[in-house]
């Protein structure tokens, strides 16, 4: 039985924006989007004790700069080492959304025994090299970019779900770097004891 493993692209409470990808028991990859005007907290929360993953990789910041932890070396209150390597939102900026992820992954670690990782859908795009012109920004380049991840057999993304926006798409890019992390083989960017994003 193959591990049970789910990519989120994580959007505003309300907005109608989250997105899920889960790779089931069987390798059969599911896709979800929150409804506009509900809790997508509440509902990712039940999508995920209904398939009780082994792996979640979230598109949010996980973490805080290891300054507010007093960490050696550390002298940035807004960045983390890993937002600055790879040009990410200062987890600050983000506020109420870093707060909501880091309480999904605390409840999921307690709840559900998941191991919970910090995902950046952005560099899953550049390793299979996806258009940065187009990617996020041209709705007639989803399919080309979904055939395009589909055809990357080592990422494991082979879905019958037909896509309908970018959210979605990221929440496979997302289930990808989950995969690639369930199997050993993802990269890792950031020091451990401040936060680590996965790709």
């Amino acid at each position: 039985m193959e591990k049970v493993v789910v990519g989120i692209d994580f959007g505003s409470k309300l907005s109608g924006f989250t997105a899920l990808a889960v790779s089931d028991s069987t390798g059969v990859i599911h896709l979800f989007q929150s409804e506009k005007k509900k809790s997508a907290d509440l509902w990712l929360k039940e999508i995920l004790a209904r398939f009780n993953p082994d792996v979640i990789g979230i598109d949010a910041p996980l973490s805080l700069p290891g300054v507010y932890k007093g960490l050696l070396g550390t002298k940035n209150y807004h960045y983390r080492e890993c937002d600055q390597q790879v040009g990410a939102m200062s987890p600050l900026f983000l506020g109420g959304l870093t707060a909501r992820a880091m309480e999904l992954k605390s409840w999921a670690e307690q709840s559900l025994s998941s191991t919970v990782i910090e995902v950046y859908p952005k560099l899953m795009a550049q390793k299979i090299a996806l258009d940065p012109k187009l990617y996020k920004k041209s709705r007639e380049y989803l399919s080309e970019a979904f055939e395009h991840l589909s055809k990357d057999h080592s990422l494991g993304i082979n879905t019958n779900n037909s896509i309908d926006n970018w959210h979605q798409f990221d929440a496979l890019l997302a289930l990808a770097t989950s995969l690639r992390f369930a199997t050993g083989i993802a990269e890792e960017i950031g020091r451990k004891d401040e936060g680590i994003i996965y790709f």
